[in-house]
């Protein structure tokens, strides 16, 4: 069976150093030192500028790709759950997430975050079951939705300040959320198992 590109190979994992050419990892550039980890060589925390839960967000992506399950290149849509999910009990303070309910989609997305501890509210935006890049090819994760998605879970009720993250394979309409809802956008990388490194400074460890 051939699988669907899950873009864990576009992760550009050197933007998340600090790339100053300090050479205490024992390479002469960041380049080496990313190599050196992806190839198994070298640890994340051979780096002595890198930070605690950074490291770990490194060493987590190696693991995902073990984890998270096969998914079929050709697929029909697979609906599952729309709505909200509330993970390591969030508070008012918590982010907030936005997918499509794509079968596979959310599996991956709660094989990732169940990597960490932090908090987060998660609304499963209805996409038809269609995965988020699909989704963005049928026009069924769209500003709309989403602005349903977040009247349905109220969720504006049990969060502090209206920011949400979206997937970035969907950031054609951010700008369109924002102007529809209020509420502001980040886009968030393009594949799920990147999460740990781009909110790294929250990502602590189980």
């Amino acid at each position: 069976m051939t699988s669907a590109n899950l873009y864990i190979d576009e992760i550009n994992f050197l933007k998340y150093l600090n790339k100053n050419g300090c050479i205490q990892c024992g390479f002469s550039s960041c380049e080496e030192f990313i190599n050196a980890i992806i190839k198994g060589i070298k640890k994340p925390h051979d780096c002595p500028l890198i930070s605690r839960n950074k490291a770990y967000a490194f060493e987590v992506i190696q693991k995902i790709k073990d984890l998270w399950p096969d998914v079929p290149l050709l697929m029909h849509p697979r609906p599952a759950l729309t709505g909200l999910v509330e993970l390591n009990t969030p508070d008012s303070g918590s982010l907030v997430l936005i997918s499509g309910n794509n079968e596979f989609t959310e599996q991956i997305l709660l094989t990732v975050l169940s990597t960490t501890v932090c908090p987060f509210f998660i609304i499963f935006v209805d996409t038809d079951g269609n995965t988020v890049d699909m989704a963005m090819v049928y026009q069924t994760l769209t500003a709309e939705r989403v602005k349903k998605a977040l009247q349905d879970t109220k969720i504006e009720a049990k969060v502090k300040r209206r920011e949400l993250i979206i997937p970035g394979l969907s950031s054609s309409i951010k700008d369109g959320i924002e102007k529809l809802t209020g509420w502001n956008v980040r886009v968030g990388p393009k594949c799920a198992a990147e999460l740990p490194l781009f909110m790294s400074e929250i990502w602590i460890p189980p």
